[in-house]
Parts: C-alpha cells; sequence; structure tokens
C-alpha cells in the first residue's frame, strides 16, 4: 500500500487552495504565460486535478483574479468614503502586491490570455467610483490613485532607490503614501484620519 505524502494536498477544496495560492505567487512572479504544469509542480499537485477542479489556465487565471477582486471588495465594502476606500485598497495591496504584479503582467502581454478574464463591473475601482460620502473629487484623481494602488506595491524599492530613501524616510511609507491618495482623491485631508487601527 502506497502512504500518500503527508505535506501533498488531498481532496479537492485542499488541491484547490494549494493550486490557487501557488498559481497566484506563480503568475505574479513569472506572468501569465508560465505553464500549468508549473503551478501543478510548485503546488505539488497532478495537472490531471488542476484540469479536474478548476479547468484550462485561463479559468485558473480567472479564478485567481477573481480571489484578488474579493479581498480587494472586502476590504472597501466596509467605507463608504472615497478616499478611505482608496487608502483601504493601498495598504492591501502592499501586504499582498502578487495581485497588483499579475495585473502589470496581465496589461503589459493582453495575448498571454485567450479571453477576457476580468468583468470591469466587478472591479472594487467600480464601487469606489461610485461612492458619494464623500465622493472623488474627480475622475483624474482617482484614476491617478488607482494607477498608484497597481504599480506602488511592485515599483516601491525601485522608486525608494532612485530617491535615496533613508530608513527613516522608509518606515511607514505605505501608510503615509494611503494618507496622501486618500487626500488627493477627495480634494481633503478627511481620508487621512481613517483606518488608523489597520497600522
Amino acid at each position: 500500500m502506497v502512504t500518500p505524502n503527508p505535506g501533498k494536498p488531498s481532496g479537492r477544496e485542499a488541491v484547490r487552495r494549494a493550486v490557487l495560492g501557488t498559481a497566484r505567487r506563480v503568475f505574479a512572479a513569472r506572468g501569465p504565460r508560465a505553464s500549468l504544469r508549473e503551478v501543478a509542480d510548485a503546488a505539488d499537485v497532478n495537472l490531471g486535478l488542476i484540469h479536474r477542479h478548476i479547468g484550462n489556465k485561463d479559468d485558473l487565471l480567472a479564478e485567481v483574479l477573481e480571489s484578488g477582486l474579493r479581498h480587494g471588495s472586502a476590504r472597501i465594502d466596509i467605507h463608504e468614503d472615497a478616499g478611505a476606500a482608496i487608502r483601504s485598497m493601498l495598504l492591501g495591496a502592499t501586504i499582498n502586491p502578487e495581485f497588483s504584479r499579475l495585473l502589470l503582467w496581465l496589461s503589459l502581454d493582453p495575448g498571454a490570455v485567450g479571453r477576457p478574464v476580468l468583468e470591469a463591473s466587478n472591479r472594487p475601482a467600480r464601487a469606489v467610483a461610485d461612492m458619494t460620502d464623500p465622493a472623488p473629487a474627480d475622475e483624474l484623481s482617482l484614476a491617478m490613485a488607482l494607477t498608484m494602488i497597481y504599480a506602488w506595491p511592485v515599483l516601491r524599492e525601485q522608486i525608494m532607490d532612485v530617491l535615496e530613501f533613508t530608513p527613516e524616510q522608509r518606515d511607514g511609507i505605505d501608510t503615509r503614501m494611503a494618507d496622501l491618495l486618500a487626500q488627493v482623491v477627495t480634494g481633503s485631508s478627511a481620508g487621512a484620519t481613517e483606518d488608523k487601527d489597520e497600522r
């Protein structure tokens, strides 16, 4: 009788969890052209189990992105203030930069996927645009903030290196950046005091 590897995922839900978590890391590091075989090997699961429990690579990418959107939506659903929501989104993105990295890969290599993997109406950014208490100051401010949310987690180290930030300047940089974005989005400093408990 063959004894299963104790670290190897078994059962539908364990396999799905292992594959989705691993796929997020693999696609973020190598881009959407990384193969299902790479994901299967890194997750320590049989390739056939990915096909059985998730589907093809586009299906897997869609699930990884949907998972990131659910996480982002959960962070902003508690807010009606666009500044506080943007602040929360940036802090969440800096904690989990793989989602931002994967979005950047997809924007640089749109031919890597065979079909659209995200619906614009499901994105947290759309929810922020519709907030009214207070609303975003204007679409340009919101566009700049969203650009920062998706680029900052990927580029922050390089930006701070180029600007020769000292260790003291780097300390708490994500929180300060989030506060600044909240102010820009609403045209005030109202969002800067929200969510202090998240630090």
